[in-house]
């Protein structure tokens, strides 16, 4: 626990001094009234409360008057609250075979639309952020719950030329919380490849890490690896293992049609491959899950699963306000017991 103003802790000496001034008052009570009955007497004359009732009220009193003194001090402490953890990058293919037109009105502009609906759709709390990949994965817009900005992002994403999916997996999830020290697999680095900076020691392990998911917008095709002396399937694996290693679920979205299509594309015309398999291995080995754009009913489902994960975390708040309430409380109490046991409200 901190303190945003801690001098004011200075004023809990005060509680003392208060229940000093308490007890010479109630001993020159007592002196005053034997002046005027007979000690004998005196249980006739006036009816006594028990000691429950004298003290209990002076001792919530006493409580709420040592909350309020600290809570003047502005105490800060970490609370368990519950709160949507859900963190979500949105990975969206920008090769060229997303021009191809077997689906309405292009695959890119169809899988553009679905993660546009899937922005609009999770609640405001969700974290989102927005990756798009051809030759490499590009990072758009990191995580974050600003609508407008995943929203132009979308718009941006122009199409290039070759996919590395894997690329775009390995990127996602050193996306998402928690795993931005995470290195990434080194097979998937070309022989003699040395990083411009070495990347810190995560601070956490992965059981740790919040929940984490990848939902990519493709259609499947993976013909470019980042290193020269792996089959694109290998380095597939590796970036499947490397994500459920890290606690990230892959979630997949197929866009286009039977083996493939011809397309005419920048004034050529082109066989545009389908490969529906990759993306459903990627979601298998991640236990995520291959949605079927066409299926309206799925996709909302696992959109609003995606959107809301709720769990307890500890949450840096400032509980002043709890504790004035809790004084307020207690002299609420303090209070009507006078009234109901004396007859009176201090």
């Amino acid at each position: 626990m901190r303190f945003l103003w801690p001098q004011f802790l200075w004023f809990l000496l005060l509680l003392p001094v208060v229940i000093a001034l308490l007890y010479v008052a109630a001993r020159q009570r007592q002196k005053r009234v034997g002046h005027f009955a007979d000690s004998h007497l005196l249980a006739q004359v006036l009816r006594q409360p028990s000691k429950l009732q004298t003290r209990l009220p002076l001792i919530l009193q006493l409580i709420a008057l040592g909350s309020l003194l600290f809570a003047a001090s502005r105490p800060v402490g970490n609370i368990p609250l519950l709160s949507n953890q859900a963190a979500v990058i949105i990975a969206l293919d920008a090769s060229k075979s997303m021009l191809a037109d077997d689906v309405d009105p292009t695959r890119l502009d169809a899988a553009r639309e679905l993660a546009r609906r899937f922005i609009e759709m999770s609640p405001s709390s969700t974290q989102i952020g927005l990756v798009s990949f051809s030759d490499a994965a590009s990072i758009l817009v990191a995580p974050t719950t600003e609508r407008e900005e995943l929203l132009e992002g979308l718009d941006r994403v122009k199409p290039a030329q070759n996919t590395s999916l894997a690329s775009a997996v390995v990127t996602g999830v050193r996306l998402l919380p928690g795993r931005e020290n995470v290195p990434s697999p080194s097979e998937l680095e070309p022989e003699g490849f040395t990083p411009l900076q070495t990347p810190e020691e995560p601070t956490e392990t992965p059981e740790d890490f919040p929940p984490g998911s990848i939902l990519i917008f493709s259609d499947g095709v993976a013909n470019v690896s980042s290193n020269p002396d792996l089959e694109t399937q290998d380095t597939l694996e590796i970036a499947s293992t490397f994500a459920k290693e890290n606690k990230v679920k892959l979630y997949t979205l197929a866009f286009g049609r039977g083996d493939g299509s011809v397309a005419r594309i920048d004034g050529q015309t082109y066989f545009v491959p389908f490969e529906p398999d990759n993306l459903e291995e990627l979601a298998d080995d991640t236990e995520g899950q291959t949605i079927d754009p066409d299926d309206e009913d799925e996709m909302q489902s696992v959109f609003k699963e995606l959107g809301r994960i709720i769990r307890w975390k500890l949450t840096s708040l400032e509980i002043s306000s709890l504790l004035s309430a809790f004084s307020i409380l207690l002299l609420l109490i303090a209070a009507a017991l006078n009234l109901r046991w004396q007859r009176l409200v201090p």
